[in-house]
């Protein structure tokens, strides 16, 4: 069995030798377990003290692109097409995966290669890696994602190249492309594993996008949930309302 992991790089010089090593940890482990990883890393042109981290590490990625890229998702994209595993993800430069729940979920996905998409829980950890708090793994539902709460587990996710193939690649969105493509699955009724343990981290600072950019995120989700099937009587739809009301008169 072989997994891929897609990297887009964008100026992130802080945290993305920690993402790199997280990375080059899972490819060592899958080793261990009979299994291969190959890491794939699109950068789009990123500052020099990126570059210089990339250089150190290049002779170890599978595959590297320096290029200008339309935004996150078309990296991302990039990846889905290039990449050769059973199974792909993507990890942000700035979140790392857990060893232990990495391979977990290896194990678990040896013995049932049917599943479609499988995810886990998430640690939130600060700019210095310390641990903030847990947010442990549910089983998500296209009717909860569009009418109530659009909280998906991208971290550590994996998905089924086979599966995905049929479905497509991300939408161009700049902050929500993952809430799209999770409620693509389910629609297309992949078959879903969560796992009751911990699988990724996911660091949360103030430059991220999920801190600096939360009005998009909204207006994302609103325009996305609606396709999906949201009323105007659901609760995301006043209570996100709500919070772009918020956003405007006190803006951070």
């Amino acid at each position: 069995m072989k997994f891929s992991i897609i990297i887009p790089s964008y100026n992130q010089h802080e945290y993305i030798e920690e993402t790199l090593k997280s990375a080059l940890e899972m490819k060592e482990v899958s080793k261990t377990m009979g299994a291969e990883l190959e890491i794939l890393l699109f950068d789009s042109e990123s500052d020099n003290k990126v570059q210089r981290v990339i250089e150190t590490y290049a002779s170890r990625i599978d595959y590297l692109e320096i290029r200008k890229d339309a935004g996150q998702y078309d990296a991302i994209n990039k990846g889905i097409q290039k990449c050769t595993g059973d199974y792909w993800t993507w990890l942000n430069t700035d979140d790392t995966l857990d060893k232990e729940g990495f391979i977990k979920m290896v194990k678990i996905l040896q013995q049932e290669t049917s599943i479609d998409y499988i995810y886990g829980g998430v640690d939130y950890i600060d700019y210095e890696s310390k641990h903030m708090r847990t947010f442990n793994s549910y089983k998500i539902d296209r009717e909860t994602l569009t009418r109530k709460v659009p909280g998906i587990f991208q971290q550590g996710s994996f998905f089924r190249k086979e599966f995905t193939n049929k479905i497509g690649l991300l939408r161009p969105f700049n902050c929500c492309f993952d809430y799209e493509y999770v409620l693509r699955c389910l629609s297309n009724h992949a078959k879903m594993y969560v796992c009751d343990f911990k699988v990724a981290n996911f660091r949360q600072h103030k430059v991220s996008k999920t801190g600096s950019l939360t009005p998009t995120f909204i207006r994302e989700q609103l325009i996305i949930s609606k396709e999906y099937g949201r009323k105007t009587w659901d609760f995301l739809t006043w209570f996100s309302n709500l919070r772009l009301l918020k956003h405007k008169l006190f803006p951070r």
